[in-house]
């Protein structure tokens, strides 16, 4: 598969070593490793529509600091292959890639922080590996099946029905185009819009798209409905990982409510703090949201 070219000026604002590892389907996936090797780990996990450069800030500040960050492509995103197979995308495989990627690079004692679809990732690799789970960080985040009812939006609902997606998002790259600008508040210049659209500029790429939205798709009878509720039911045996909640208050998919619901079932978990953002808070406010990571590191460190 071929690799994608970065234009110069998403270069200038990613400037890291590409790594790629061979996943055990044959798949590569990229990542990004910075900091020393011996330095606390912080994984950072992407959501939906974005890839390993909305961390880009992240990378550089907390690698400076003396941390190891690791911040991985899911498959279909970012730098990694992306199959033209529909059927490759389910939560499943995408659940199972990320434990790949964590146990391969030998990481321990990790902080896991999360946007968007990756809270539900990195919760299923808690659940799995509770020992190997220092502090969890979720920001913006859907991860219930029962406990919380959400019907989908009209633009939602026209988007999953066969044909339209694949129109919508495969040859008029609706995601990009119009909802990531739609759910941030500060205006993305030029050159990190490029950023965020250059491993989708050919319509072939953008299968993960549109299956993801198909794939995390709630409700009964849905092939997300066994491992979502598994999650869900597993939030309350979080008890012993420290965990801090986020939230940008003016996103268009995820109100606040839903950050109270995440207090609700993590009753132990830190916040919901509330920030002047929108959905992808990493973008909206990065400066606010280190300032919040670090002290929370730091509390937790003592």
């Amino acid at each position: 598969m071929a690799t994608v070219v970065l234009p110069e000026a998403t270069r200038a604002l990613y400037p890291f070593k590409s790594h790629y590892l061979t996943l055990s389907d044959g798949r590569r996936m990229h990542y990004i490793d910075e900091g020393p090797e011996d330095g606390e780990v912080l994984v950072f996990v992407h959501g939906y529509l974005t890839w390993s450069f909305i961390y880009r800030a992240f990378m550089i500040y907390y690698a400076a600091q003396g941390f190891r960050c690791i911040a991985m492509d899911h498959i279909g995103f970012g730098l990694s292959d992306k199959p033209t197979n529909k059927r490759y995308h389910t939560l499943r495989r995408h659940f199972a890639n990320l434990t790949e990627c964590i146990t391969a690079l030998n990481l321990h004692d990790v902080t896991l922080v999360m946007e968007d679809w990756g809270a539900s990732f990195g919760l299923n690799y808690t659940l799995q590996h509770p020992e190997n789970v220092k502090r969890l960080v979720i920001m913006n985040a859907w991860a219930f099946q029962d406990t919380l009812i959400r019907q989908p939006s009209r633009l939602m609902s026209v988007l999953l029905k066969p044909g339209v997606g694949e129109l919508m998002l495969g040859t008029f790259n609706l995601a990009i185009n119009f909802a990531l600008q739609h759910a941030t508040l500060r205006h993305l210049s030029p050159s990190v819009l490029t950023g965020y659209r250059a491993p989708f500029r050919d319509s072939r790429n953008r299968t993960a798209l549109i299956q993801f939205l198909r794939m995390t798709e709630i409700g009964p009878g849905r092939p997300s409905m066994p491992l979502m509720r598994r999650i869900e039911q597993g939030m309350q045996q979080i008890t012993s990982t420290p965990t801090l909640l986020l939230w940008g208050k003016i996103d268009p998919f995820y109100p606040v409510d839903i950050a109270r619901h995440w207090k609700a079932l993590m009753p132990r978990a830190r916040g919901p703090v509330v920030l002047d953002a929108g959905h992808f808070v990493p973008e909206d406010a990065p400066e606010l949201l280190m300032d919040h990571l670090s002290h929370f590191v730091e509390e937790e460190t003592e």
